[in-house]
């Protein structure tokens, strides 16, 4: 419309100047001539160019973190140990979502942490598209990134048990289906290998997968892992009424002598300023310890709650616990723990914000009779976090 516009006044005043006026041919030429070149500058203003079209397509999004931490005391297995202390850039990342077309979005997450260490690691977190046509309820996600299983809401610095526990991070491919009905999601995911209890073990909180026979050297890896594609997830989520999520998960992988089959629970109620968070994982079937033949059925979980007190400042605690179900206390093996913490937002301007985050944390461990290992341990965390 704006084109029109500018285009119509040109002509209508073009031709007012020829009725209002004795002129010659060679001046009616050169009028004509002025009215094609303001039209195509007119042309160039409306029609973006190759990148700007591109820029349309992409948003950018990215974070760096700056993180302090305290933990007294050093080592858990020596109660006599003094404290330790650390500043580390925790996280950079940088993220772009693509919008290939109507219905197909990429999404590109490249990230780095514990920068400051001898193995920094730079990878890429995600690289997904989704298929998804408005109004149409089926969909498609394909490529690496954290499948559907676990919810894991945090408004602490550090992440939940659950999500140290169970992330699963993996390429695979995902079919689901919407309705409005209660805000239904129902999908169902495939992948390849035995990343959920290889991930649980690299937790450190107690259980650790076992071929003491069949590995010695290293215990907690498969000799015989996996070579085909024979992992799945279910997920089903629902909004039953206003403010509130809930959702179920399954996942089963194959393991060293039996599939390792796990399932979970999670809820998300927000009130006003007030949210509330709960997830329960539990083991359903599990690989044997080759040192005990048994299935140990581990499980874990948290309870958390979030108070919005002004509109820059959240206040949230929550309480977490494992259960490794092995007989006995061994050092190490984590019981329960709690955590209280503050989030402030320094700066907000556009995409733009800064937060600074405090946390404190006590995390309590079982504790053999006689053992030199502290049964506790208290930190601090501090995080600066610039986001867009």
């Amino acid at each position: 419309m704006k084109k029109l516009f500018f285009i119509t006044t040109a002509l209508i005043f073009g031709w007012a100047l020829l009725a209002s006026a004795p002129v010659y041919a060679g001046e009616v030429e050169d009028i004509k001539a002025r009215l094609e070149e303001l039209e195509k500058k007119v042309d160039a203003q409306e029609e973006p160019g190759t990148l700007d079209r591109i820029a349309d397509k992409i948003t950018l999004n990215g974070a760096v973190e700056l993180d302090y931490s305290y933990t007294d005391p050093r080592d858990i297995t020596d109660k006599d140990s003094d404290s330790t202390s650390e500043f580390d850039i925790g996280t950079v990342e940088l993220g772009a979502e693509v919008k290939f077309h109507e219905w197909v979005t990429g999404k590109f997450l490249l990230k780095g942490e514990d920068l400051d260490s001898d193995d920094d690691r730079v990878f890429w977190d995600e690289a997904s598209i989704t298929v998804q046509k408005e109004g149409f309820p089926l969909y498609f996600v394909g490529g690496k990134r954290t499948q559907p299983f676990g919810v894991f809401n945090s408004h602490l610095i550090n992440d939940t048990i659950t999500w140290e526990c169970y992330e699963v991070v993996k390429t695979g491919v995902t079919v689901g289906v919407t309705h409005k009905f209660l805000g239904l999601d129902v999908s169902a995911t495939l992948y390849k290998g035995e990343t959920l209890v290889d991930h649980l073990t690299e937790a450190g909180y107690g259980w650790e997968r076992d071929f003491s026979i069949s590995n010695p050297t290293d215990p907690t890896v498969n000799p015989d892992p996996t070579d085909d594609v024979n992992s799945y997830i279910f997920n089903v989520s629902m909004f039953p009424i206003e403010g509130l999520r809930l959702s179920t998960y399954f996942d089963s992988e194959p393991g060293g002598n039996d599939r390792n089959v796990t399932a979970g629970g999670s809820g998300e109620y927000s009130i006003g300023p007030v949210t509330f968070d709960v997830e329960y994982i539990k083991a359903l079937q599990r690989e044997r310890f080759e040192s005990d033949n048994i299935e140990h059925k581990e499980s874990a979980w948290f309870a958390a709650i979030a108070y919005r007190v002004i509109d820059p400042l959240e206040i949230a605690a929550r309480y977490e616990g494992f259960d490794d179900d092995i007989d006995g206390d061994q050092d190490e093996h984590l019981e329960n723990r709690y955590s209280v913490g503050a989030n402030y937002t320094l700066f907000e301007k556009g995409p733009f914000t800064t937060t600074l985050m405090m946390e404190y944390r006590r995390s309590n461990y079982e504790n053999a009779a006689g053992s030199a290992a502290d049964d506790k341990a208290d930190e601090i965390f501090a995080r600066l976090a610039f986001a867009f």
